[in-house]
């Protein structure tokens, strides 16, 4: 939203703001939360504007919908008419609706995992708003489109793009054919892989002038076999909490922590966040000068709170949703400090927004100190701990719930990043996802030599 706002500045733009909102990945959305916030849209919508930004994730479902999103900007389409303009942004890790690409007049989509570019994203797609709203309107569509999917849950080792792997190299291709073949915009999404949609995985979208005479399945097929080439550089199998401890018990001359990434229990995955799992191979370890953020218990921060500061007490922490891959850890604790949960963060993800945790409370077993929360959110700020005085770069191990977002704060003070599959909903071993509407086949569930066997296109003129 601040990139939009940014770019109404620049182009002398009235905006008429719907509203914003955010959640974090969890179960379906609320059917009556999603209606009332469609019809804010289209309310907002109903006053006939020159052009629309929308700013959506792409991986959202409702209790009533796989594809709400699609369905509002089918709404919104529906309302503005063919030619006003209407450009989105989405998410890396958008399972990518047809319906959406075919509404929309052109999709920015991230380019960075951890992702940093969310204003710039927004810029990009402001200024090809402004370049369609120059054009002569005939009563038609502005641009036509490609959609373009290979067979893949997953690709590119998650798009990652920090520390640069295979996505580095797809996405600087994508530019460059952006370039040679003029396109309005080009995109890849990797996909949300907890998601259980027909459209879950990776794909190629791709935007021209509507009369542009360019072929873009061209464009759009090399970039499908460069996923597709990605597949093996694609880490789905992660370290064990065993070789985690073990490498934490290792004498370092280096003055660094090690960051333990405890990603199957990631909030940002859609995970509970309350596994305590890696938290207790640390106690058993006895591992000395450690701190670890966070586990979801508002029981324990209750408990907490009306102990009082210094108390010791003893604690079931987490373990609260599903206990049987993640049984609580019974503890005794020393009640540190509270804090109200509200943390700006300072970046590079999220740089100058205020996170809401909940009620907090810092805890401390032995030398591990311990941060819980009244909501699960996934740490990739380092104010998440310095707000509880606790500072990571000097400790020697920092355990967090995240996959590779935390990187852009963490890993420039680290000797070593480690992503750890401790237990969670979140794991990457899909293959014990019980996937009910999944389209199949699919990598890695499927053998597939090449995914383009089994490769889905999809092109839309926008002309009727």
């Amino acid at each position: 939203m601040g990139g939009f706002l940014n770019a109404c500045d620049t182009y002398s733009w009235h905006a008429e703001i719907a509203f914003a909102a955010a959640a974090g990945p969890s179960g379906p959305m609320v059917e009556t939360d999603f209606s009332q916030l469609k019809t804010r849209l289209i309310e907002a919508a109903s006053t006939k504007p020159d052009g629309v930004l929308l700013a959506l994730h792409g991986a959202m479902i409702t209790e009533k919908s796989d594809d709400p999103e699609g369905d509002i900007a089918c709404a919104l389409r529906a309302i503005i008419g063919p030619e006003v303009p209407m450009v989105i942004t989405l998410d890396m890790h958008a399972n990518l609706s047809p319906r959406l690409v075919e509404a929309a007049d052109a999709l920015c989509i991230y380019e960075t995992y951890p992702h940093v570019d969310q204003a710039q994203t927004a810029e990009r797609a402001a200024a090809i708003l402004n370049d369609l709203l120059t054009r002569p309107k005939n009563g038609k569509r502005l641009s036509k489109s490609i959609i373009m999917r290979p067979s893949m849950l997953d690709a590119a080792d998650h798009g990652r793009t920090f520390p640069a792997g295979p996505m580095n190299i797809i996405l600087e291709r994508m530019n460059e054919l952006k370039s040679e073949y003029n396109l309005l915009s080009a995109g890849i999404t990797i996909g949300f892989p907890w998601a259980d949609t027909e459209r879950t995985g990776t794909a190629v979208v791709l935007y021209a002038e509507q009369d542009a005479d360019i072929d873009l399945h061209i464009p759009a097929y090399e970039l499908c076999n460069l996923l597709w080439k990605s597949h093996t550089e694609t880490q789905l199998r992660f370290t064990s909490i065993e070789d985690a401890i073990a490498d934490a018990l290792t004498p370092e001359m280096v003055d660094k922590p090690l960051i333990l990434a405890d990603f199957a229990d990631n909030p940002a995955g859609g995970a509970y966040g309350d596994s305590p799992n890696l938290l207790r191979a640390m106690i058993d370890a006895n591992l000395k000068n450690a701190a670890y953020a966070s586990i979801c218990d508002p029981e324990v921060v209750r408990q907490a709170q009306a102990a009082g500061m210094g108390a010791v007490i003893d604690v079931a922490l987490g373990g609260k949703y599903a206990p049987e891959i993640t049984p609580p850890l019974f503890l005794t604790v020393e009640v540190i400090r509270y804090h109200d949960g509200k943390i700006l963060f300072n970046g590079p993800v999220l740089q100058g927004v205020t996170i809401d945790m909940g009620e907090c409370v810092l805890l401390k077993h032995n030398d591990i100190e311990i941060i819980v929360s009244s909501r699960a959110l996934a740490i990739t700020d380092i104010e998440q701990f310095r707000a509880f005085g606790v500072e990571p770069s000097k400790k020697s191990v920092v355990t967090l719930k995240s996959r590779n977002h935390h990187r852009a704060a963490f890993e420039p003070i680290a000797r070593k990043v480690m992503l750890v599959d401790a237990g969670g909903i979140a794991s990457m071993q899909l293959d014990k996802i019980p996937y009910q509407n999944l389209k199949r086949p699919i990598w890695p569930l499927d053998h597939l030599s090449n995914p383009n066997t089994a490769i889905t296109i999809l092109e839309f003129c926008h002309d009727d």
